[in-house]
Protein backbone atom coordinates (compact mmCIF):
# COMPACT_ATOMS: atom_id res chain seq x y z
CA UNK A 1 0.00 0.00 0.00
CA UNK A 2 2.69 2.23 0.53
CA UNK A 3 4.47 1.93 -2.22
CA UNK A 4 0.73 2.39 -4.72
CA UNK A 5 0.81 5.44 -2.45
CA UNK A 6 4.04 6.58 -2.99
CA UNK A 7 3.51 5.94 -6.57
CA UNK A 8 0.06 7.50 -6.80
CA UNK A 9 1.73 10.47 -5.42
CA UNK A 10 4.73 10.95 -8.19
CA UNK A 11 2.04 10.80 -10.65
CA UNK A 12 0.24 13.16 -8.95
CA UNK A 13 3.32 15.70 -8.64
CA UNK A 14 3.80 17.15 -12.00
CA UNK A 15 0.16 17.73 -12.03
CA UNK A 16 0.02 19.66 -8.90
CA UNK A 17 2.86 21.67 -10.47
CA UNK A 18 1.52 22.55 -13.08
CA UNK A 19 -1.48 23.90 -11.50
CA UNK A 20 0.56 25.92 -9.24
CA UNK A 21 2.08 27.41 -12.66
CA UNK A 22 -1.16 28.03 -13.90
CA UNK A 23 -2.47 29.57 -10.64
CA UNK A 24 0.95 31.89 -10.72
CA UNK A 25 0.74 32.69 -14.23
CA UNK A 26 -2.89 33.97 -14.16
CA UNK A 27 -1.96 36.01 -11.17
CA UNK A 28 1.14 37.58 -12.82
CA UNK A 29 -1.03 37.98 -15.59
CA UNK A 30 -3.46 40.30 -13.89
CA UNK A 31 -0.86 42.37 -12.23
CA UNK A 32 0.91 43.32 -15.51
CA UNK A 33 -2.87 43.90 -17.21
CA UNK A 34 -3.88 46.21 -14.48
CA UNK A 35 -0.34 47.91 -13.94
CA UNK A 36 -0.17 48.86 -17.47
CA UNK A 37 -3.81 50.17 -17.23
CA UNK A 38 -2.73 52.48 -14.96
CA UNK A 39 1.10 53.18 -16.51
CA UNK A 40 2.68 56.20 -17.91
CA UNK A 41 1.27 56.55 -21.14
CA UNK A 42 -2.28 56.62 -20.32
CA UNK A 43 -1.97 57.68 -17.34
CA UNK A 44 0.31 60.99 -17.76
CA UNK A 45 1.04 61.03 -21.19
CA UNK A 46 -2.16 60.81 -22.75
CA UNK A 47 -3.51 63.02 -20.47
CA UNK A 48 -1.19 65.90 -21.10
CA UNK A 49 -1.92 65.94 -24.32
CA UNK A 50 -6.03 66.54 -23.94
CA UNK A 51 -4.94 69.10 -21.02
CA UNK A 52 -1.73 70.62 -23.16
CA UNK A 53 -4.35 73.52 -24.83
CA UNK A 54 -5.90 74.30 -21.58
CA UNK A 55 -2.47 75.04 -19.70
CA UNK A 56 -1.74 77.09 -22.83
CA UNK A 57 -4.75 79.17 -22.60
CA UNK A 58 -4.38 79.84 -18.66
CA UNK A 59 -0.70 80.21 -18.72
CA UNK A 60 -1.00 82.03 -21.54
CA UNK A 61 2.43 79.79 -23.42
CA UNK A 62 2.66 79.39 -26.63
CA UNK A 63 2.33 75.22 -27.35
CA UNK A 64 5.33 74.55 -28.31
CA UNK A 65 6.79 75.84 -24.36
CA UNK A 66 4.13 73.57 -23.07
CA UNK A 67 5.02 70.72 -25.12
CA UNK A 68 8.71 71.08 -24.52
CA UNK A 69 8.94 69.79 -21.33
CA UNK A 70 7.86 66.02 -23.08
CA UNK A 71 11.42 66.30 -24.35
CA UNK A 72 13.53 66.80 -21.36
CA UNK A 73 11.16 64.67 -19.96
CA UNK A 74 11.91 62.11 -22.39
CA UNK A 75 15.49 62.47 -21.87
CA UNK A 76 16.05 61.94 -18.56
CA UNK A 77 13.74 59.12 -18.80
CA UNK A 78 15.94 57.54 -21.51
CA UNK A 79 18.79 57.84 -18.83
CA UNK A 80 17.22 56.55 -15.71
CA UNK A 81 15.98 53.26 -18.02
CA UNK A 82 19.54 52.26 -18.40
CA UNK A 83 20.42 51.87 -15.23
CA UNK A 84 16.39 50.87 -14.59
CA UNK A 85 17.16 47.78 -16.72
CA UNK A 86 20.30 46.40 -14.64
CA UNK A 87 18.49 46.91 -11.78
CA UNK A 88 15.73 44.77 -13.17
CA UNK A 89 17.78 42.10 -13.91
CA UNK A 90 19.10 41.52 -10.14
CA UNK A 91 16.04 42.28 -8.21
CA UNK A 92 13.48 41.59 -10.14
CA UNK A 93 9.75 43.86 -11.13
CA UNK A 94 8.10 43.49 -8.42
CA UNK A 95 9.81 45.66 -5.55
CA UNK A 96 10.41 48.07 -8.58
CA UNK A 97 6.79 48.46 -9.84
CA UNK A 98 5.78 48.75 -5.92
CA UNK A 99 8.04 51.46 -5.45
CA UNK A 100 7.10 53.17 -8.96
CA UNK A 101 3.04 53.43 -8.57
CA UNK A 102 3.64 54.61 -5.01
CA UNK A 103 5.40 57.45 -5.95
CA UNK A 104 4.13 57.92 -9.21
CA UNK A 105 0.82 58.81 -8.09
CA UNK A 106 2.17 60.88 -5.37
CA UNK A 107 4.27 62.83 -8.38
CA UNK A 108 1.41 63.22 -10.49
CA UNK A 109 -1.05 64.69 -7.38
CA UNK A 110 2.10 67.15 -7.23
CA UNK A 111 2.18 68.42 -10.54
CA UNK A 112 -1.34 69.11 -10.46
CA UNK A 113 -0.44 72.11 -8.33
CA UNK A 114 2.41 73.34 -10.44
CA UNK A 115 2.13 77.13 -10.99
CA UNK A 116 2.61 79.29 -14.29
CA UNK A 117 5.90 79.79 -13.98
CA UNK A 118 8.18 77.28 -16.33
CA UNK A 119 11.17 76.31 -13.90
CA UNK A 120 8.48 75.15 -11.56
CA UNK A 121 6.18 73.53 -13.95
CA UNK A 122 9.11 71.65 -15.78
CA UNK A 123 10.60 69.97 -12.30
CA UNK A 124 7.24 68.99 -11.48
CA UNK A 125 6.73 67.22 -14.70
CA UNK A 126 10.04 66.21 -15.05
CA UNK A 127 9.56 64.20 -11.63
CA UNK A 128 6.59 62.40 -12.61
CA UNK A 129 7.88 61.19 -15.47
CA UNK A 130 11.06 60.09 -13.55
CA UNK A 131 8.90 58.13 -10.99
CA UNK A 132 6.26 56.86 -14.15
CA UNK A 133 9.51 55.51 -15.31
CA UNK A 134 9.47 52.32 -12.87
CA UNK A 135 6.04 51.33 -13.52
CA UNK A 136 6.11 51.03 -17.62
CA UNK A 137 4.67 48.05 -19.11
CA UNK A 138 8.28 47.01 -20.15
CA UNK A 139 8.87 46.19 -16.42
CA UNK A 140 5.80 43.89 -16.28
CA UNK A 141 7.31 42.06 -19.46
CA UNK A 142 10.37 40.59 -17.32
CA UNK A 143 7.69 38.77 -15.48
CA UNK A 144 6.14 37.80 -18.01
CA UNK A 145 8.48 36.16 -20.07
CA UNK A 146 10.44 34.61 -16.94
CA UNK A 147 7.07 32.88 -16.28
CA UNK A 148 5.38 32.17 -19.10
CA UNK A 149 7.38 30.00 -22.24
CA UNK A 150 4.06 28.54 -24.61
CA UNK A 151 2.32 31.18 -25.09
CA UNK A 152 4.54 34.70 -24.35
CA UNK A 153 3.72 36.32 -27.27
CA UNK A 154 0.63 36.25 -26.36
CA UNK A 155 0.48 36.79 -22.45
CA UNK A 156 2.68 39.88 -23.39
CA UNK A 157 0.15 40.92 -26.16
CA UNK A 158 -2.43 40.73 -23.71
CA UNK A 159 -1.22 42.42 -20.37
CA UNK A 160 0.36 45.32 -22.51
CA UNK A 161 -2.22 45.76 -25.23
CA UNK A 162 -5.75 45.24 -23.23
CA UNK A 163 -3.79 46.73 -20.23
CA UNK A 164 -2.07 49.91 -22.02
CA UNK A 165 -4.95 50.04 -24.37
CA UNK A 166 -7.32 49.75 -22.53
CA UNK A 167 -5.95 52.07 -20.12
CA UNK A 168 -4.99 54.56 -22.67
CA UNK A 169 -9.22 54.43 -24.08
CA UNK A 170 -11.14 54.88 -20.64
CA UNK A 171 -8.81 57.42 -18.51
CA UNK A 172 -9.22 59.98 -21.48
CA UNK A 173 -12.77 59.47 -20.98
CA UNK A 174 -12.96 60.13 -17.23
CA UNK A 175 -9.83 63.05 -18.02
CA UNK A 176 -12.22 64.93 -20.45
CA UNK A 177 -15.21 64.45 -18.08
CA UNK A 178 -13.10 65.91 -15.13
CA UNK A 179 -11.51 68.57 -17.70
CA UNK A 180 -15.32 69.88 -18.93
CA UNK A 181 -16.13 70.22 -15.46
CA UNK A 182 -13.24 70.58 -13.01
CA UNK A 183 -10.34 71.73 -15.03
CA UNK A 184 -6.97 70.23 -15.66
CA UNK A 185 -5.91 70.44 -12.21
CA UNK A 186 -8.74 68.01 -11.15
CA UNK A 187 -8.09 65.95 -13.88
CA UNK A 188 -4.60 64.89 -12.77
CA UNK A 189 -5.70 64.71 -8.81
CA UNK A 190 -8.39 62.45 -10.13
CA UNK A 191 -6.17 60.13 -12.38
CA UNK A 192 -3.01 60.16 -9.52
CA UNK A 193 -5.89 58.28 -7.08
CA UNK A 194 -6.79 56.26 -9.64
CA UNK A 195 -2.83 54.84 -10.55
CA UNK A 196 -2.47 54.03 -6.40
CA UNK A 197 -6.36 52.65 -5.54
CA UNK A 198 -6.53 50.31 -8.33
CA UNK A 199 -2.66 49.37 -9.45
CA UNK A 200 -1.13 49.02 -5.62
CA UNK A 201 -3.07 46.69 -4.07
CA UNK A 202 -3.71 44.36 -6.97
CA UNK A 203 0.70 44.34 -7.97
CA UNK A 204 1.08 43.76 -4.25
CA UNK A 205 -0.85 40.58 -4.13
CA UNK A 206 -0.79 39.02 -7.45
CA UNK A 207 2.61 40.09 -8.59
CA UNK A 208 5.19 37.46 -8.76
CA UNK A 209 8.84 37.90 -9.75
CA UNK A 210 10.70 35.43 -11.38
CA UNK A 211 13.81 33.54 -10.96
CA UNK A 212 16.71 35.73 -12.39
CA UNK A 213 19.88 33.91 -12.31
CA UNK A 214 21.47 31.18 -14.46
CA UNK A 215 22.23 28.94 -11.89
CA UNK A 216 18.34 28.83 -10.36
CA UNK A 217 17.50 27.75 -14.20
CA UNK A 218 16.40 23.87 -12.77
CA UNK A 219 13.65 25.03 -10.99
CA UNK A 220 11.95 28.08 -13.21
CA UNK A 221 9.55 27.98 -15.61
CA UNK A 222 11.74 29.53 -18.37
CA UNK A 223 15.45 28.71 -18.44
CA UNK A 224 17.32 32.09 -17.48
CA UNK A 225 19.97 31.37 -20.25
CA UNK A 226 20.81 34.06 -23.21
CA UNK A 227 23.36 36.28 -24.13
CA UNK A 228 25.29 39.36 -22.01
CA UNK A 229 24.13 42.75 -22.59
CA UNK A 230 27.69 43.35 -24.62
CA UNK A 231 27.31 39.97 -26.58
CA UNK A 232 23.84 41.63 -27.66
CA UNK A 233 25.62 45.03 -28.48
CA UNK A 234 27.70 43.75 -30.76
CA UNK A 235 25.29 41.99 -32.96
CA UNK A 236 23.57 43.87 -36.17
CA UNK A 237 20.10 42.27 -34.77
CA UNK A 238 20.16 44.27 -31.69
CA UNK A 239 20.69 47.81 -33.61
CA UNK A 240 18.26 46.22 -36.59
CA UNK A 241 15.46 45.63 -33.77
CA UNK A 242 16.20 49.43 -32.31
CA UNK A 243 15.66 51.00 -35.89
CA UNK A 244 12.34 48.58 -36.68
CA UNK A 245 11.19 48.44 -33.95
CA UNK A 246 12.07 51.40 -31.93
CA UNK A 247 11.49 53.88 -34.42
CA UNK A 248 7.84 53.11 -34.94
CA UNK A 249 6.97 52.95 -30.85
CA UNK A 250 8.74 56.52 -30.27
CA UNK A 251 6.65 58.03 -33.71
CA UNK A 252 3.23 56.40 -32.74
CA UNK A 253 3.55 56.61 -29.10
CA UNK A 254 4.41 60.69 -29.35
CA UNK A 255 1.24 61.04 -31.39
CA UNK A 256 -0.87 59.42 -28.24
CA UNK A 257 -0.03 63.33 -26.60
CA UNK A 258 -0.58 65.28 -29.98
CA UNK A 259 -3.91 63.94 -31.61
CA UNK A 260 -6.14 66.36 -29.88
CA UNK A 261 -3.38 69.08 -30.54
CA UNK A 262 -3.48 68.10 -34.30
CA UNK A 263 -7.30 67.78 -34.61
CA UNK A 264 -7.91 71.41 -33.14
CA UNK A 265 -5.36 72.64 -35.70
CA UNK A 266 -7.57 71.35 -38.56
CA UNK A 267 -10.84 72.93 -36.96
CA UNK A 268 -12.23 69.54 -35.48
CA UNK A 269 -13.41 70.22 -31.33
CA UNK A 270 -11.98 68.53 -28.29
CA UNK A 271 -15.19 65.62 -28.39
CA UNK A 272 -13.71 64.56 -31.84
CA UNK A 273 -9.62 64.93 -31.01
CA UNK A 274 -11.00 62.49 -28.08
CA UNK A 275 -12.67 60.05 -30.31
CA UNK A 276 -9.59 59.51 -32.44
CA UNK A 277 -7.65 58.71 -28.93
CA UNK A 278 -10.15 56.21 -27.75
CA UNK A 279 -10.81 54.21 -31.41
CA UNK A 280 -6.87 54.27 -31.80
CA UNK A 281 -6.10 53.22 -27.84
CA UNK A 282 -9.08 50.25 -28.26
CA UNK A 283 -7.56 49.40 -31.99
CA UNK A 284 -4.13 48.99 -30.23
CA UNK A 285 -5.44 46.60 -27.43
CA UNK A 286 -7.17 44.32 -29.38
CA UNK A 287 -4.51 44.30 -31.99
CA UNK A 288 -1.87 43.78 -29.70
CA UNK A 289 -3.00 40.78 -28.22
CA UNK A 290 -3.67 39.50 -31.64
CA UNK A 291 -0.57 40.01 -32.82
CA UNK A 292 0.62 38.63 -29.95
CA UNK A 293 -1.14 34.88 -31.11
CA UNK A 294 0.78 35.55 -34.95
CA UNK A 295 4.16 36.27 -33.68
CA UNK A 296 3.79 32.80 -31.35
CA UNK A 297 3.20 31.14 -34.61
CA UNK A 298 4.64 33.33 -37.21
CA UNK A 299 8.53 33.88 -36.57
CA UNK A 300 9.92 36.12 -38.89
CA UNK A 301 9.74 40.05 -37.84
CA UNK A 302 8.42 40.93 -41.66
CA UNK A 303 4.64 40.10 -40.55
CA UNK A 304 4.98 43.89 -38.94
CA UNK A 305 5.80 45.66 -42.17
CA UNK A 306 1.83 46.09 -43.68
CA UNK A 307 0.93 47.20 -39.78
CA UNK A 308 3.55 49.59 -39.96
CA UNK A 309 2.51 50.76 -43.25
CA UNK A 310 -1.52 51.39 -42.44
CA UNK A 311 0.02 53.12 -39.38
CA UNK A 312 1.46 56.01 -42.24
CA UNK A 313 -1.78 55.68 -43.71
CA UNK A 314 -3.80 56.82 -40.31
CA UNK A 315 -1.54 59.64 -40.09
CA UNK A 316 -2.94 60.91 -43.78
CA UNK A 317 -5.66 60.73 -42.26
CA UNK A 318 -6.10 62.55 -39.51
CA UNK A 319 -4.40 65.07 -41.57
CA UNK A 320 -6.49 65.33 -44.62
CA UNK A 321 -9.34 62.94 -43.58
CA UNK A 322 -12.84 64.71 -43.77
CA UNK A 323 -15.95 63.64 -41.53
CA UNK A 324 -16.28 61.34 -38.76
CA UNK A 325 -15.61 57.51 -40.78
CA UNK A 326 -12.28 58.73 -41.95
CA UNK A 327 -11.27 59.72 -38.96
CA UNK A 328 -12.26 56.95 -37.07
CA UNK A 329 -10.51 54.97 -39.67
CA UNK A 330 -7.11 57.04 -39.00
CA UNK A 331 -7.25 55.52 -34.99
CA UNK A 332 -7.81 52.24 -36.74
CA UNK A 333 -5.02 52.34 -38.45
CA UNK A 334 -2.77 53.81 -35.97
CA UNK A 335 -3.97 51.30 -33.67
CA UNK A 336 -3.10 48.45 -35.91
CA UNK A 337 0.80 49.83 -36.14
CA UNK A 338 1.01 50.40 -32.25
CA UNK A 339 -0.41 47.44 -31.07
CA UNK A 340 1.92 45.38 -33.82
CA UNK A 341 5.05 47.17 -31.90
CA UNK A 342 4.07 46.78 -28.38
CA UNK A 343 3.36 42.86 -29.25
CA UNK A 344 6.97 42.78 -31.12
CA UNK A 345 9.55 44.31 -29.41
CA UNK A 346 9.82 42.29 -25.48
CA UNK A 347 8.77 39.07 -27.54
CA UNK A 348 11.91 39.36 -30.14
CA UNK A 349 14.31 40.69 -27.52
CA UNK A 350 13.43 37.71 -25.16
CA UNK A 351 13.60 35.14 -28.74
CA UNK A 352 16.99 36.95 -29.97
CA UNK A 353 18.85 37.39 -27.13
CA UNK A 354 16.79 35.46 -23.99
CA UNK A 355 16.57 36.34 -20.43
CA UNK A 356 20.04 36.41 -19.02
CA UNK A 357 20.56 40.37 -19.40
CA UNK A 358 16.92 40.95 -20.82
CA UNK A 359 16.05 43.83 -18.82
CA UNK A 360 19.32 45.70 -20.23
CA UNK A 361 18.71 45.16 -23.53
CA UNK A 362 14.75 45.61 -23.77
CA UNK A 363 14.96 49.14 -21.93
CA UNK A 364 18.24 49.98 -23.80
CA UNK A 365 16.15 50.03 -26.46
CA UNK A 366 13.45 51.78 -24.64
CA UNK A 367 15.51 54.76 -23.82
CA UNK A 368 16.04 54.95 -27.37
CA UNK A 369 12.81 55.33 -27.76
CA UNK A 370 12.23 57.60 -24.89
CA UNK A 371 14.00 60.40 -26.76
CA UNK A 372 12.91 60.21 -29.98
CA UNK A 373 9.00 59.78 -28.29
CA UNK A 374 9.88 63.42 -26.66
CA UNK A 375 11.74 65.29 -29.42
CA UNK A 376 8.68 64.24 -31.46
CA UNK A 377 6.18 66.51 -30.27
CA UNK A 378 8.66 69.62 -29.42
CA UNK A 379 9.77 69.32 -33.29
CA UNK A 380 5.76 69.31 -34.37
CA UNK A 381 4.74 71.77 -31.96
CA UNK A 382 7.81 74.26 -32.82
CA UNK A 383 6.76 74.02 -36.76
CA UNK A 384 3.03 74.82 -35.38
CA UNK A 385 3.66 78.07 -33.97
CA UNK A 386 5.89 79.30 -36.88
CA UNK A 387 3.38 77.95 -39.80
CA UNK A 388 0.21 76.79 -37.45
CA UNK A 389 0.14 73.86 -39.35
CA UNK A 390 1.54 69.98 -38.60
CA UNK A 391 1.82 69.16 -41.95
CA UNK A 392 5.56 68.95 -42.60
CA UNK A 393 5.86 66.82 -39.57
CA UNK A 394 3.71 64.37 -39.59
CA UNK A 395 5.00 63.38 -43.79
CA UNK A 396 8.31 63.00 -41.52
CA UNK A 397 6.62 60.70 -39.46
CA UNK A 398 5.15 59.07 -42.13
CA UNK A 399 8.52 58.42 -44.27
CA UNK A 400 9.69 57.24 -40.71
CA UNK A 401 6.96 54.70 -40.73
CA UNK A 402 8.16 53.50 -44.21
CA UNK A 403 11.96 53.07 -43.26
CA UNK A 404 10.87 51.14 -40.16
CA UNK A 405 8.93 48.76 -42.31
CA UNK A 406 11.23 47.97 -44.69
CA UNK A 407 14.17 47.48 -41.80
CA UNK A 408 11.92 44.85 -40.58
CA UNK A 409 13.03 42.42 -43.46
CA UNK A 410 16.32 42.12 -42.50
CA UNK A 411 15.82 40.74 -38.96
CA UNK A 412 16.53 36.96 -38.68
CA UNK A 413 13.55 34.58 -38.15
CA UNK A 414 13.90 32.37 -36.10
CA UNK A 415 11.85 30.08 -33.56
CA UNK A 416 14.81 29.35 -31.30
CA UNK A 417 17.07 31.33 -28.70
CA UNK A 418 20.13 32.71 -31.22
CA UNK A 419 23.73 32.15 -29.60
CA UNK A 420 26.47 34.51 -29.16
CA UNK A 421 28.41 32.58 -32.13
CA UNK A 422 24.88 31.99 -33.95
CA UNK A 423 24.45 35.83 -34.26
CA UNK A 424 28.26 37.32 -34.41
CA UNK A 425 28.29 34.30 -38.22
CA UNK A 426 25.26 35.27 -39.25
CA UNK A 427 25.92 39.25 -38.64
CA UNK A 428 29.08 39.42 -40.54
Amino acid sequence: MAIISETAMAADAPAEAASDLGRTQKKVLLAATIGAFVSPTPALLTVYGIVMVPIAQEFGWPRAQVAGVLSIAALLSAITLIPLGWLLDRIGPRRIVLFGITTFAAAMAAFSLAPPQVGPYYALFITTVFFGTFTTPIIYSRAIAGWFEKGRGAALGFSAGIGNGAGATLIPILAGVLLTYYGWRVTYQGVALLVFALGFPIVLTCLRAPPLRPQMSKDAPVPVDGLTFSEAMKTRTFWLLAIAVGLCAACLTAMFTQIVPVAMSRGLTLTQGVMVITVFSMTCALWQWAMGFLLDRIKGAWILAPFYVLAAAGLLLLQYGEGTPMLILAGILMGLGLGAEYSALPLLVSRYFGLRSYGRIVLTIYSAIAIVRGIVPLMMNLQFDATQSYGLALHVIQAILIVAALSLFALPARSSLLTATELTSRDK
